[in-house]
């Protein structure tokens, strides 16, 4: 019988090995962090690359933080967030989304939240 996996999190797993091999090629040296390194301008580069200029890019270390600046970026204060009631955004962001955003998130009832 093989294990239960949960994927309620990114961080549930541990790191794929590519990723670990590239994090420890770079680990060398000091840099200076919090988005002025060369790392972060050249990861910049090729998002903007794929997607064009006309973006901004906002990099983030947890899933909440990435799903609150996407809804608060669509929304204005007096919008409603509408989601399944057994969404992530309603059952696991604890009011992240409409602590940031000034919206009230609202569910709607749903079949296997589809």
């Amino acid at each position: 019988m093989t294990n239960k996996r949960g994927f309620a999190s990114d961080n549930n797993a541990g790191v794929h090995p590519e990723i670990l091999k590239a994090i420890s090629e770079v680990n060398t040296g000091h840099t200076i962090g919090y988005g002025d390194d060369k790392y972060t301008r050249q990861a910049i580069e090729k998002i903007k690359e794929f997607f064009g200029d006309n973006i901004d890019v906002y990099f983030v270390f947890i899933g909440t933080a990435a799903n609150v600046l996407g809804l608060t970026s669509i929304t204005k204060s007096y919008h409603s967030i509408i989601c399944a009631e057994t969404s992530h955004i309603h059952q696991d962001e604890c009011g992240a989304p409409e602590k940031f955003s000034g919206c009230k998130v609202l569910t709607v009832p749903t079949t296997n939240g589809k």
